[in-house]
């Protein structure tokens, strides 16, 4: 048994003790939002069904809806949707750091994208637990091979988190249950000799295990060669309390979106469920009261004579009750059914509708789609219509940017840079030393930068170019190199389809030289018509001086 295992152990139990009342609420949540993560609180078996328990399935469509367009308008698969900037706007706007900063992008895309890597399947199912639970785990790193890249999302029921004094989360636990098989792939050479048996014998039974990732100055700990690094990976061998492996890094490899934060809580909640979860309850015992009550009506309960029946009731097509023969009819039916009253039916289909409309705003739904901007609107009509739609959208993207899709690029940048993907020999030299950071690309993102680029249009075609022909010196008011060049970028022009700025120069000079040489040719051809009249006219008098003669 080793002490630093036990320690690493005890700490993270007192995490998931104090994460017990979390998991409860998401066991809720997911019965009636997302069925399929409904295990938090309960053990599912393989072939249960997800949602036998739910009469409306509206709910967990609207989430996933929902979590369909974070992916499809975040994280576009033919888009690259990220882009790399520096903070000086001068030194990023030129076109060597801008050709080099769009070529890591462009590899960076590429190795996430790669087949095997597992991105799409992580985000997609990270996207579904951020807007259903408010958080999301994703472990990012090289492959076991190192040739390439891994990402991996994780049951939230699984991890557990705590922050720093800046309310970063830099610790997290992590239980993982491999089997012994697999176990014994990872570690051969740390791996327990219960487990190495227990892989020959039951190859398939799995082992408890925990990853732990914490800051390496609260571990103590000190790598190879004295090296020292920002964090420290830890597997620990729950049951033999074995450390099986114990590594520095210099990223923190986990990823944990929050959505909403709460003072004085590491864990996040919904901005979308957190407020709809009655509503979710409320839609399912509504829809289960007017199906029993349209079953009802269709095939409503009957009112039968007992002493008149002779035999079973047969209620079923071509079915036949046989009634005694001396029952007088005059007493009413032998067999009737119950009045159903239908007033009731049309409120309750109005009070579902009303129900539905407000999950679905509940769910940013009708604040999403795009706006309509027809052709009879003006244009400053529809930039403001596309300036409303993006204050409406700003709650969902911007804290998916900001704590999702920026912390998972930057860290596998990291990675990247650790592999050698980005030979410093081919960096600029002026980006020496620079920060770079992560924009990205999003229907908010796209609409702003597409908003400059009409802008421009907009006003040199209806206030520069008019204002022109009464002043023509008034179009010097613009510097139309910087401003072209501003608006073919926001447009989506690339950088290198740029030429460097100098070629405007050059092609300027060009022309005037071009139109000099014309000038002095088209002088050069009236000097010579004017000698040529003049001959003319000196032919002319000498042979009028000779007539006279």
């Amino acid at each position: 048994m080793d002490s630093r295992a036990r320690e690493v152990i005890k700490q993270g139990g007192r995490l998931f003790s104090k994460k017990q009342a979390v998991d409860s609420l998401w066991q809720e949540i997911a019965e009636n939002f997302y069925p399929e993560r409904a295990d938090f609180t309960r053990v599912r078996f393989q072939g249960d069904e997800f949602a036998d328990h739910l009469y409306s399935s509206y709910p967990t469509v609207a989430r996933r809806e929902l979590g369909n367009l974070v992916t499809s308008s975040l994280r576009p698969r033919n888009d690259k949707w990220f882009t790399l900037h520096v903070g000086n706007e001068a030194l990023d706007a030129t076109d060597s750091v801008r050709g080099y900063l769009e070529h890591v992008e462009t590899v960076q895309w590429r190795a996430m994208y790669q087949s095997g890597t597992g991105f799409v399947r992580a985000t997609k199912q990270a996207d579904h637990d951020f807007v259903s639970f408010g958080n999301a785990v994703i472990k990012f790193g090289p492959n076991v091979k190192g040739n390439g890249l891994l990402f991996r999302n994780y049951h939230l029921r699984d991890c557990a988190w705590s922050e720093n004094s800046e309310g970063k989360i830099d610790v997290i636990y992590r239980k993982w249950k491999p089997t012994a098989r697999q176990l014994v792939e990872y570690f051969p050479n740390t791996v327990s000799e219960e487990t190495k048996r227990l892989a020959k014998k039951e190859p398939e039974a799995t082992v408890e295990c925990l990853h732990c990732v914490l800051p390496a100055r609260s571990y103590d700990y000190t790598g190879q060669m004295g090296k020292k690094y920002p964090f420290v990976s830890l597997y620990v061998e729950k049951g033999k309390e074995k450390v099986l492996e114990e590594v520095g890094q210099n990223y923190f490899c986990y990823v944990v979106p929050r959505w909403h934060t709460i003072a004085d809580s590491a864990y996040a909640v919904s901005m979308a469920t957190a407020l709809m979860l009655p509503d979710g309850r409320t839609m399912q015992v509504m829809t289960r009261t007017l199906r029993e009550a349209g079953e009802k009506y269709v095939d409503p309960p009957m009112i039968a004579v007992g002493d008149a029946i002779r035999g079973d009731i047969a209620l079923y097509a071509g079915g036949v009750t046989t009634a005694d023969i001396e029952y007088d009819e005059r007493l009413g039916d032998v067999l009737r059914p119950i009045n159903q009253k239908q007033s009731g039916m049309p409120i309750g289909l109005e009070l579902q509708s009303a129900l539905r409309d407000d999950i679905r705003s509940g769910f940013f739904l009708d604040k999403i789609q795009f706006p309509e901007t027809g052709q009879e609107m003006t244009a400053y009509e529809v930039r403001n219509r596309l300036r409303e739609h993006i204050r409406n959208a700003a709650p969902i993207f911007e804290p998916i940017e900001q704590e999702y899709n920026d912390p998972l690029c930057e860290g596998v940048l990291r990675v990247m840079q650790d592999q050698g993907a980005f030979p410093a020999e081919q960096m600029p030299e002026e980006l020496s030393g620079a920060e770079v950071s992560f924009q990205f690309r999003s229907p908010m993102a796209e609409m702003a930068e597409q908003q400059d680029a009409e802008t421009f249009l907009d006003v040199r075609d209806r206030i520069l170019l008019p204002t022109a022909q009464l002043d023509e010196a008034q179009t010097a008011q613009v510097n139309w190199d910087v401003a072209l060049r501003d608006a073919m970028r926001s447009a989506g022009f690339k950088a290198k389809w740029f030429n460097p700025i100098e070629a405007v120069g050059e092609k300027r000079q060009a022309q005037a030289e071009l139109e000099q040489k014309q000038a002095q040719i088209e002088a050069m051809g009236e000097a010579g018509a004017a000698t040529a009249q003049a001959a003319q006219g000196a032919q002319a008098m000498a042979a009028l001086e000779q007539d006279s003669k």
